[in-house]
């Protein structure tokens, strides 16, 4: 069907050789570069389970503040994650009938924010693309528009090599083309509500990491890295307004000062029950559902956001 989000399953794939920060992943052929197909994602995780071949998305909706001009600004905000397959050359979701020996499944996430400052309103969505074997960052994608103008930002990782390329309408940053380290420890701040989902939910779970800055904004300087601790902390009941649930909370914290705080579902998948920012925004789970949303755009299809006091999966 032209133009819907239609995905099919890979029988033969290959990935950008890169350490991984979960396990599995690909490896290169020491002294020739060759690419080496890695190991079919592991169904015990995360990313491997088979929840994410059911042919559905699973649609997030947050309380969310953001905020903007020195004032706190209310909106509601969506989570959009599911799996794809993806060419490796395009770095774009595979139609069917693609060759297979290009394709890799990834886990997309969709941030999705929508928020008014007075007369007019930011529209913005960051776009991750996670390798399904290993969760590597595959590619980054951010688009950000208001009545000033229009932002968009690409990261890739091809060869091993992360590279940033941004246009904006700011002076000074029209276009520009940023190397970003690659390696396990690296990680965008902005997919950090997946990743924290993909990791071990134990407390006591520890990472060191490296932490490009958030690139949800119009602006595109060349982004600080800052090395960070993450921690599962312990587990807690944690009321939102989506019920009460079990939860593991998570510190991410800055050696110079801020932290960043994530709470997963102790249920599969983990659902991001909330995330409370260092720069004061925040995000707690109204609603969660899996639905097929690239076949719900009939005029009445829009009943399908109004699910304020619903059931929530995993929620007593």
């Amino acid at each position: 069907m032209p133009g819907a989000c239609r995905r099919r399953r890979a029988s033969a794939w290959r990935i950008v050789p890169i350490l991984l920060l979960a396990a599995g992943g690909c490896v290169e052929n020491p002294g020739s570069g060759d690419l080496v197909a890695p190991p079919p994602a592991d169904p015990a995780t995360f990313s491997g389970h088979p929840l994410w071949d059911d042919g559905r998305a699973e649609i997030s909706a947050y309380e969310a503040v953001m905020p903007r001009y020195g004032f706190p600004r209310p909106f509601t905000a969506y989570h959009i994650v599911v799996k794809e397959d993806f060419s490796r050359a395009q770095l774009v979701k595979a139609d069917p009938g693609h060759d297979p020996g290009d394709l890799v499944p990834v886990i997309k996430m969709n941030q999705v924010y929508e928020y008014r400052t007075g007369i007019y309103a930011y529209r913005q969505m960051l776009s991750t693309f996670h390798a399904r074997a290993g969760m590597t960052l595959l590619k980054l994608t951010l688009t950000s528009f208001e009545w000033c103008g229009n932002t968009f930002k690409e990261y890739t990782l091809r060869d091993g090599r992360g590279r940033l390329h941004v246009h904006t309408y700011w002076d000074g940053m029209a276009e520009a083309d940023y190397d970003i380290p690659a390696g396990p420890d690296l990680v965008f701040h902005d997919e950090l509500p997946l990743r924290v989902r993909s990791l071990p939910q134990t407390a006591g779970t520890e990472r060191s990491l490296r932490v490009v800055e958030g690139q949800v904004g119009s602006r595109g300087p060349k982004p600080a890295i800052r090395t960070a601790r993450l921690l599962a902390a312990e587990t807690e009941t944690l009321s939102v307004p989506a019920g009460r649930f079990e939860a593991l909370r998570w510190e991410l914290e800055f050696p110079e000062g801020g932290r960043d705080r994530f709470w997963t579902a102790v249920e599969f998948p983990h659902l991001l029950l909330a995330w409370e920012r260092a720069d004061g925004a925040s995000f707690h789970l109204t609603w969660t559902d899996r639905l097929a949303y690239w076949e719900l755009n009939r005029p009445g299809d829009e009943k399908h956001l109004e699910r304020a006091g619903r059931d929530i999966i995993g929620s007593p």
